[in-house]
């Protein structure tokens, strides 16, 4: 992965804490915490550039953002519906993906954490230990007046959608 391992010393970073259970969230709320701790948004905030420390959890499976505490999945699910999303977080969870039992759906702020200003070379905002195959990712807040948002890491930004049954990827985090 190229990242510290587990274990590993590291130098002194400042750790934030940010929201894990989804909200409701409006196009101007979703601006505004992309600035709220300078993540990197294309649209919303072209200039942020929080700066996240991945630690290989040595699984191949997973690593955890020191800055956020949040331990993430490097791969995800294939593009489905948000029904199928939330069964295959359950089934990660029976399963107990990991070791752990309570991996969820990113809400957007964790979703930004991941973002990098620069485009890496499989073509996605990302550290180069994510999979490109779940290009955009469903997250846990919904859109008000309607919607599902999502995450765009090709693009670099929040986006919705609307529709009953919108498509997206999945990949699940944990605190």
């Amino acid at each position: 992965t190229g990242l510290p391992k587990k274990g590993d010393a590291l130098p002194a970073i400042e750790k934030i804490s940010l929201r894990a259970t989804g909200a409701v969230i409006t196009e101007q709320e979703a601006t505004r915490l992309a600035a709220q701790h300078n993540f990197y948004d294309s649209h919303h905030n072209p200039q942020g550039n929080f700066t996240n420390a991945l630690v290989d959890n040595g699984d191949s499976l997973t690593v955890t953002d020191q800055a956020t505490g949040i331990m993430w999945q490097r791969g995800g699910c294939d593009l489905t519906t948000i029904r199928n999303v939330q069964k295959y977080v359950d089934e990660l969870n029976r399963q107990r993906f990991a070791g752990f039992a309570d991996w969820r759906l990113p809400t957007m702020e964790e979703a930004f954490s991941l973002l990098e200003p620069r485009i890496n070379a499989k073509g996605v905002h990302l550290h180069p230990c994510f999979s490109k195959e779940q290009p955009f990712i469903f997250l846990a807040d919904q859109r008000k007046p309607g919607g599902y948002w999502f995450m765009d890491f090709k693009q670099a930004t929040a986006f919705w959608a609307s529709g009953t049954i919108p498509g997206g990827f999945g990949r699940v985090c944990r605190s």
